[in-house]
């Protein structure tokens, strides 16, 4: 009976052992702790996600919020940034002419501003700020740095109309470069001049430019006027030249207008 007794307390002490130290029981252990961690977290995040939720929301409203401003502001400092850089490009224009215009001894000159309207893009006239206030007259010869633009044609208490040299009613006496031989140039529209009867002899080509003569009165010499762009032959002995003007209509902004102080 004791010996009975003894085994049962053995076989108890070792159950107990390798229930307490087995494997078994260690991935037991592990694995509650495992899940109550996860459990937790779980439940935890089930609470908060409603504010989770909002916070976030929030969050990109606001950021939503933060990115228009920032665009406005962006926005608002480019336009500064143009109007500043237009400014000084007008400044820079103006002082440009004004050392164009001291260039020219017998002319008294102006500086009035360039506005393209609907006579320039129908007709090729050009409307300026300046009239018979500011001594504008008719007949007056219109230059920018680049070369002609025009003359004017009519004027009222604040505004002139300018011709362009493109305007059928546009005529002007050219000269080329080298030889100086003089010939008539007129407009034809289009963005485009017309100089006949030349000289089959007279060495011209494709690219020279065309100035002006000087002996108009008008305008002072050597101005570029237009630029060869083709060449024609006519069975009377004589070639013509298709030209472009050399001044870019589209960007002005100021130009000196030249009066004959003669």
């Amino acid at each position: 009976m004791f010996r009975i007794r003894i085994l049962i307390v053995i076989v108890s002490i070792i159950t107990i052992s390798l229930d307490k130290f087995s494997v078994i029981n260690r991935f037991r252990d592990n694995f509650n702790i495992y899940a109550s961690k996860h459990a937790e977290y779980f439940i935890t995040q089930i609470y908060n996600y409603p504010q989770l939720l909002f916070l976030q929301r929030t969050t990109q409203k606001h950021l939503e919020n933060e990115n228009t401003e920032l665009k406005k502001q962006i926005e608002k400092y480019s336009i500064l940034l143009k109007q500043q850089k237009n400014i000084n490009q007008t400044s820079d224009n103006v002082k440009e002419l004004h050392l164009l215009a001291k260039s020219y001894d017998n002319f008294h000159s102006n500086i009035a501003r360039a506005i393209i309207d609907v006579n320039y893009l129908i007709n090729d006239k050009l409307l300026l700020d300046a009239g018979d206030t500011n001594n504008i007259k008719l007949g007056n010869a219109v230059i920018n740095k680049d070369g002609v633009i025009g003359q004017i044609a009519l004027t009222n208490h604040t505004n002139s109309q300018v011709i362009l040299p493109t305007n059928p009613d546009f005529k002007i006496y050219v000269q080329t470069q080298h030889t100086k031989s003089k010939m008539l140039a007129q407009g034809i529209g289009n963005h485009s001049i017309i100089v006949k009867y030349i000289n089959k002899n007279e060495k011209i080509n494709i690219g020279d430019f065309l100035f002006t003569t000087g002996l108009d009165d008008i305008y002072p010499a050597n101005l570029p006027v237009a630029k060869i762009i083709k060449i024609f032959s006519e069975n009377n002995g004589f070639n013509y030249a298709l030209c472009e003007p050399v001044v870019n209509f589209n960007t002005l902004q100021f130009v000196v207008v030249l009066n004959n102080a003669d």
